[in-house]
C-alpha cells in the first residue's frame, strides 16, 4: 500500500486550505445576499439519476460503483442534476421562484489536464420557477459580482444561446452523422472543420450563409451582432433565441454588469441539459474556463413537474488560479497568529486572551512555559509580529516588527490600544482583492 494520494486528488493544507474555505465562505454570504438559500445534496446517488440526464461526455467520465444491494451508484459529477432531483421531488409545490445555492466537491473520471482534478470544488446557484430574461440577467449578474468577490480583476462572460444552434439544425435537416460531424465542427470551434463540411454538404444558399457565417457571431459589439443574427435567422426558434438574448442583454445594461459580456452564438458548450443560455467565465492567464452554466428548463421535469430553470457553477481551484493569474500557489505556509501568549496560568492573562479573540485576533497560547527570549524566539519562528509574556505575574508586551524585539510593560489602558494597533495591522496585511470587493 502507499501512502500517497491518487492521482487527481489532492490534500490542502495550512493557508491553501484557509483561502478555499474562505472565498467558499465569501461566496455563500454573497449568494445568500442575493436571496438563495443553502442546499445539501448527497454525495452519490443512483447512477443512472446523473447519467440518463447527462451528456455522452459526461456520462463517460461517472465514478461508477456498487452498493450492497448491486444498485450502480456514481459520485455526483455536477451539482445541477442533484439539485433538480431535489427541487423535483420534494419542493416542486414551494412558491415560485425558488433560489438555492450551495458548495461542496463533484468528481469526474477524465482525463488529466490542466486545470482539470479528478475531484473538485464548486460553489453556485440555481434559479428554479422562472422563465424570464430577468432570470437568466440575474444569474450572469451575480456571476459578475462573485468574480469580483473572488478578487478576478479582469474577466469577460461569454454568452451563447443552444436555442439558436438547435434552430439551426432544425432548418438544415441534416442526416444524423452529418448532424454529428457539423457538431463537432463548432464544437472544437475549427473552422477547417466547418469549411470542409460546406465544401461537401449540398445547401440551399440561404442555409449555407447562416451556417458560414455562424462563428463571427461573436464579440463585444453586441448590438451588431444581435442584428446580425436575426438577418441570419431561418426559422422562429432562432428568432425567439435572439429575441431572448436581446431581452437579457437589455436587463444586465440596466444593471451596469453588460461590459462585462461577450456574446458568441457557435458556443454550444452543453452538458445534455442545456435549452437556452449558456456561458463560461474566462479570465487571463487561465487557458480553461473558471465558471459556467445556463438555463436548462426541461431537467426538472425529469423528476416531477416541469420546472424552469437557470444556474451557474465556479470552481474554487480555478477561481484562485485566476486571481493568481496563473501562477503557481506559494509553497504551503501555516497562518501565523496575530498574537503569541505566555499565561503562566494567571486569570488576568486568559482575561487578556478572550478579549483579544473577540476583537478578531488570532491568538495562541504559548504551551511550553517560554519566557522572554525564547517566547520571541518562537513567536518570530512561527510568523507572529507580537507577543506578551505573564511568566512573572507582571504583563510585557513584545513587539517583533523590528530587527530586534522591544518590549513594554502592559496595562489594562495599554492592553486596549495594543489589542487596536494590531488588528489594524492584521486588516492591511492580510487586505486583498476579494475581501476589499467583500466589504
Amino acid at each position: 500500500m502507499t501512502a500517497q494520494t491518487p492521482t487527481g486528488v489532492a490534500d490542502y493544507f495550512w493557508r491553501e486550505a484557509y483561502e478555499r474555505r474562505r472565498l467558499e465562505s465569501l461566496l455563500l454570504d454573497l449568494f445568500r445576499r442575493w436571496g438563495y438559500s443553502d442546499v445539501v445534496t448527497p454525495t452519490f446517488e443512483y447512477a443512472e439519476t446523473l447519467s440518463e440526464r447527462g451528456s455522452r461526455e459526461l456520462q463517460s467520465e461517472l465514478c461508477r460503483f456498487l452498493d450492497r444491494d448491486g444498485s450502480m451508484l456514481a459520485l455526483r459529477a455536477d451539482m445541477t442534476i442533484p439539485v433538480a432531483r431535489l427541487v423535483g421531488t420534494r419542493l416542486h409545490d414551494a412558491p415560485l421562484p425558488q433560489r438555492y445555492c450551495y458548495s461542496g466537491s463533484v468528481f469526474r473520471d477524465a482525463e488529466m489536464r490542466a486545470g482539470q482534478q479528478r475531484e473538485f470544488w464548486q460553489v453556485g446557484v440555481e434559479l428554479m420557477g422562472s422563465a424570464a430574461p430577468e432570470a437568466d440577467a440575474e444569474v450572469l449578474a451575480l456571476t459578475v459580482e462573485a468574480l469580483q468577490v473572488a478578487g478576478i480583476e479582469r474577466f469577460r462572460l461569454v454568452v451563447g444561446q443552444m436555442q439558436f444552434f438547435e434552430g439551426l439544425l432544425q432548418a438544415l435537416q441534416l442526416p444524423p452523422d452529418a448532424r454529428t460531424r457539423l457538431t463537432a465542427a463548432i464544437d472544437r470551434n475549427s473552422q477547417p472543420a466547418l469549411e470542409a463540411f460546406l465544401r461537401e454538404t449540398r445547401l440551399p444558399r440561404r442555409q449555407q450563409r447562416a451556417l458560414a457565417e455562424l462563428p463571427y457571431l461573436g464579440g463585444e459589439k453586441i448590438d451588431a451582432i444581435l442584428h446580425r443574427a436575426e438577418k441570419l435567422a431561418l426559422n422562429k426558434p432562432m428568432q425567439a433565441a435572439v429575441t431572448n438574448l436581446r431581452a437579457i442583454c437589455e436587463v444586465l445594461a440596466a444593471q451596469g454588469v453588460l461590459d462585462y459580456v461577450t456574446l458568441d452564438l457557435s458556443e454550444i458548450h452543453n452538458l445534455g441539459y442545456y435549452t437556452g443560455i449558456t456561458f463560461e467565465a474566462l479570465a487571463p492567464g487561465v487557458g480553461f474556463r473558471i465558471a459556467s452554466g445556463g438555463r436548462y428548463d426541461n431537467l426538472v421535469g425529469t423528476f416531477g413537474a416541469a420546472m424552469p430553470a437557470v444556474g451557474v457553477g465556479l470552481g474554487v481551484e480555478r477561481l484562485l488560479l485566476a486571481r493568481r493569474r496563473g501562477a503557481a500557489p506559494p509553497p504551503p505556509q501555516p497562518l501565523a497568529p496575530d498574537l503569541i501568549v505566555a499565561t503562566g496560568n494567571h486569570p488576568d492573562a486568559f482575561a487578556f486572551v478572550t478579549q483579544a479573540r473577540r476583537a478578531g485576533l488570532t491568538v495562541a497560547l504559548d504551551l511550553e512555559h517560554r519566557c522572554g527570549a525564547a517566547l520571541c524566539a518562537y513567536a518570530r519562528a512561527i510568523g507572529s509580529h507580537a507577543a506578551v509574556d505573564w511568566c512573572d505575574g507582571r504583563p510585557l508586551f513584545w513587539d517583533l516588527t523590528g530587527d530586534e524585539p522591544t518590549s513594554a510593560g502592559l496595562t489594562a489602558e495599554d492592553a486596549l490600544h495594543a489589542l487596536t494597533a494590531l488588528v489594524e495591522a492584521r486588516n492591511a496585511a492580510s487586505a486583498s482583492p476579494y475581501k476589499e470587493a467583500a466589504r
